[in-house]
């Protein structure tokens, strides 16, 4: 897909805490639509009734509260109307296996639409392409690169921060000779890419973590007891057995060396 045919879809979700996979929900959803060198831009917004109280670590953050959402669409009233708004585009967060977790929790069974999508992490393409920022959390990467962040922390604001923050990527790519999507997953992240399709997004954050000593947050269900935690830790290699493979990692939980099963991380980002 050429980057002057494409259409790209920037989306954030906020949340009513950090794990989806441990019945925190999606309270709100920003997306922004665009097509490189065209005027033309769609947004799309919602409040979303989560059904669930909203903890006070989401609150402090986004400031979004339970009286806000009570009584708006509930996410399976939303996600239809999101799907058709993000059809046919590659879709672009910051830090998007966060993102990405919460909407493949939300589409259960049906997340495997997802898998037709390109997903391009802002953020590693941040890393990679503004050296000299410092800080790569949302806020200071646009500070840096001299864009307003007022209204951060809500869906929409994020969304346009987000996009802003592409559209300079996105420059930067095509000096370097980028022309298509695809090739923006060939584009070297300290030497791997920052685009993918969803059902193998996790799998190279899990790679990159190896490579580059990195740690990782992961939701890990239990084989055992199906019991969901999460845990910080810091993969050392991968090792496949007769039909399925693990990771190696030292467990911060623990203190220790552990295995831990690929097939059983539901959710992974960088750690923080």
């Amino acid at each position: 897909m050429r980057l002057d045919k494409a259409s790209f879809t920037v989306f954030d979700v906020e949340t009513t805490g950090l794990f989806p996979y441990s019945g925190d929900m999606i309270c709100e959803i920003g997306a922004i639509r665009f097509e490189p060198g065209k005027k033309r831009v769609e947004k799309f917004h919602s409040l979303v009734d989560p059904k669930r109280p909203i903890s006070r670590g989401a609150f402090m953050v986004n400031g979004i509260t339970d009286r806000m959402v009570r009584g708006k669409p509930t996410i399976d009233k939303v996600l239809p109307d999101f799907l058709r708004f993000i059809d046919g585009s590659a879709l672009v967060a910051y830090n998007a296996g966060f993102d990405l977790g919460f909407i493949e929790q939300a589409l259960g069974e049906g997340a495997h639409i997802l898998d037709k999508y390109y997903i391009i992490d802002a953020l590693r393409l941040a890393r990679r392409l503004f050296p000299d920022a410092g800080r790569y959390n949302l806020g200071s990467v646009a500070g840096h690169l001299g864009i307003d962040a007022e209204g951060e922390h809500r869906a929409l604001a994020d969304a346009l921060m987000t996009w802003k923050v592409f559209a300079k990527e996105l420059e930067l790519l095509k000096k370097e000779g980028v022309k298509t999507v695809q090739d923006i997953e060939r584009v070297q992240v300290r030497r791997r890419p920052a685009a993918s399709t969803v059902k193998d997004y996790k799998l190279k954050l899990i790679e990159e973590a190896i490579r580059d000593e990195k740690k990782l947050s992961i939701v890990y269900r239990s084989s055992w007891s199906s019991v969901l935690s999460r845990r910080t830790i810091t993969p050392k290699r991968i090792q496949s057995g007769y039909d399925r493979s693990y990771i190696i990692a030292h467990c911060h939980l623990r203190g220790e060396e552990r295995n831990f099963r690929v097939d059983c991380i539901v959710d992974a980002s960088f750690e923080k």
